[in-house]
This record gives C-alpha cells, structure tokens and sequence, in this order.
C-alpha cells in the first residue's frame, strides 16, 4: 500500500492536530484552574484569575467540541485508511478500541462539562457571549456532572498516554505509521 493510500485525508490530519493540541491545552488549564483559592481576586469590578481561567476553559471547550462534532461527522463520511498488514490483530484491535475510546470520551467530556456549567449559579460565556441558561441553578446537579466531568478527565488522559505511546514505540520501531496522520507527510 503505498503512503498516499495509507494516510489520512488533510481535513482529518488538521482536525486530529487541532484538536489535540486543544485538548492538552484545556486539561492543562482544567488542572491549573481547579487548584486556584477562590479569594484570589483581580481589581475591583474584574473578575477573579480563577473565574478568567475557568471562563477560559469554558469557552475552549465548547470550541473544541464543535470541532469534534466535525471531526465526527467528516469521520463517519470518510474511511480510515487500513492500518498496514505488519501489524499484528491484536494491536489493531487494541488500537480500535483506544480510538474509540478517544471518541467517546470526546464527545462526554464538553457535554458533561457543559451540563456542569448549565447547573452551575454562574452564566455560561462562549468567549464573552453569556449563552442561553438551559437548566436552573442546581448545586447537587452541579456537583453530579462536576464529579463525571473529573473522572472522564482523568480517563481521558490514561487513554492519551496510551494513544502517544504507542505513538512513540512506534516511531522508536522505525514503521512508517505515525506518517498516516502527520501534517507533513508526502503527497
């Protein structure tokens, strides 16, 4: 198979990059945010640098899952490429079910995030637009959707040290199959 037949298209190869840079980015404010005293406040009449990172986060993620939403619907409309016949089952199977993982834990995470943010008695802001409340404040349902939202985080980065793992042993391997989602692969 040659390399061209063995890659993914362009739109998903930027969409993977996009988003996985988004993603490390929003689970590195997610842990930085959380730990942040609340009494830590800017000047009178701004917000505090935790409300900053959390609205950050916020609008970060609700980006990123309409990115997701695209990635899933260009997915469904687009194979994946055949992974190379010198990989064993086992590993394709196991490499299947990470990806599928990955998806499932793409799409639950912003959701449950944002259902965390709908019960929550503060408004939810894309980028500074306050979005339409969907759900009156709630703090036990806050806290339900809160507690998911932490434990699919930290399910999510079990499953990225995974995925760049095997990323990494394959590149120390010298196979050629980091190359099917490289931005600068050969056409």
């Amino acid at each position: 198979m040659s390399e061209t037949e063995n890659q993914y298209d362009l739109v998903q190869r930027i969409l993977h990059w996009l988003i996985a840079v988004a993603i490390l980015a929003m689970i590195a404010i997610g842990l930085y945010m959380v730990q942040l005293p609340k009494e830590w406040e800017l000047p009178p009449g701004q917000e505090s640098v935790r409300a900053f990172w959390f609205l950050l986060h916020k609008s970060l993620g609700i980006s990123v899952a309409a990115l997701i939403v695209l990635r899933v619907a260009w997915r469904l409309a687009h194979k994946a490429p055949q992974l190379p016949s010198y990989i064993p089952s086992w590993q394709q199977r196991l490499s299947g079910g990470v990806h599928g993982l990955l998806y499932v834990l793409m799409i639950t995470m912003p959701l449950t995030g944002y259902l965390q943010s709908m019960y929550s008695k503060y408004d939810t802001k894309l980028w500074g637009m306050v979005l339409p409340r969907l759900a009156e404040a709630d703090p036990d349902m806050r806290e339900y959707f809160s507690e998911i939202h932490e434990v699919l985080a930290f399910t999510l980065i079990a499953v990225l040290l995974i995925h760049i793992g095997a990323a990494i042993k394959h590149r120390i391997n010298g196979n050629d199959i980091n190359q099917r989602m490289s931005l600068f692969a050969r056409k």
